[in-house]
């Protein structure tokens, strides 16, 4: 008989963990119904299902319980999900301003703070995913995070190349992430935060969002720095915009992690991996980042 609860299952080779979630299935799509109901519009949201609220009126935050989890609490997975859901119904984050993406950005940090005191909790993910392609299935705008109760087996890996490159640098990951935010590949530079296309993005368009301070999670990020994060995801949107184009905006923490630096992630979903990426793991990035930086400034114009 199938397993409805979501469970767990390791590849002995690789170490990697898949969860099999089957209740993920009964998700609805609104993104493809004729005339979609918002199952985020704040009078469809049962208040015993609101875990926080940030703001007040029709642009309120509010955090709520995912109807459909990937963790299951009876599954053995463990693990928390909840739903970021942005205010009152907008079409597309891609016209987001930037106080509405600050105020997204606030609200992370508000439940990293909380999540990061369970002492069960290993890592967390952030994420937004905007478009069919990006893994969205509803319009309204919301994000997500994850709390894991495990370290995923690829930041283990990471840590451990990250550490190495450390000592062959001579220099921490956050100095040499800002070192590549070469004049040629930016696209955002205030006193605060720095963006550019990155130069070995596994997706076209790729860009990294890097605080010029070097800060371990976003719960350390002071509400100036938030903002600066803020204008500059605001500075892709247009492009995103032109290009029609769907994409993912996440960042992580690893808790016991002391030598990692925080940073947004940018990946546009331009591009479709083939049998040679998924087999061979190396990656064909068809537009360099000298004119990807370059398209994104355009677009700006």
């Amino acid at each position: 008989m199938e397993q409805e609860t979501s469970h767990l299952v390791q590849d002995e080779l690789t170490g990697d963990w898949i969860i099999v979630a089957p209740g993920r299935r009964k998700r609805p799509n609104g993104l493809h119904a004729a005339k979609p109901k918002d199952p985020f519009a704040p009078s469809r949201i049962p208040k015993e299902d609101v875990i926080a609220r940030y703001g007040k009126g029709a642009d309120a935050i509010l955090v709520v319980r995912n109807k459909y989890p990937v963790f299951t609490p009876d599954g053995g997975v463990g693990g928390r999900q909840e739903i970021i859901v942005e205010g009152k119904r907008v079409m597309s984050f891609c016209v987001s301003s930037v106080g509405r993406i600050t105020a997204l950005l606030d609200a992370f940090a508000a439940r990293f703070k909380v999540l990061r005191a369970d002492p069960a909790v290993k890592y967390l993910q952030a994420f937004k995913n905007e478009g069919a392609a990006a893994g969205a299935s509803q319009p309204h705008p919301h994000s997500q995070i994850f709390a894991l109760p495990f370290v995923p087996q690829r930041l283990r890996d990471e840590a451990r190349r990250r550490r190495s490159a450390v000592r062959r640098l001579g220099k921490s990951t956050h100095a040499h992430a800002l070192s590549l935010g070469i004049p040629s590949c930016t696209i955002f530079r205030d006193r605060h935060v720095v963006a550019f296309a990155n130069p070995t993005s596994r997706f076209a368009y790729g860009v990294r969002i890097v605080p010029r301070r070097r800060i371990d999670n976003i719960t350390s990020t002071t509400p100036t720095e938030r903002r600066s994060l803020a204008k500059a995801v605001a500075s892709l949107l247009p492009l995103m915009r032109e290009r029609r184009s769907a994409f993912n905006l996440f960042f992580h923490d690893v808790i016991d992690e002391t030598d990692e630096h925080f940073e947004l992630r940018f990946a546009p979903r331009m591009n479709t991996w083939g049998g040679f990426e998924l087999d061979a793991g190396v990656v064909v990035n068809p537009v360099p980042a000298e004119r990807a930086a370059e398209e994104y400034r355009s677009a700006r114009r």
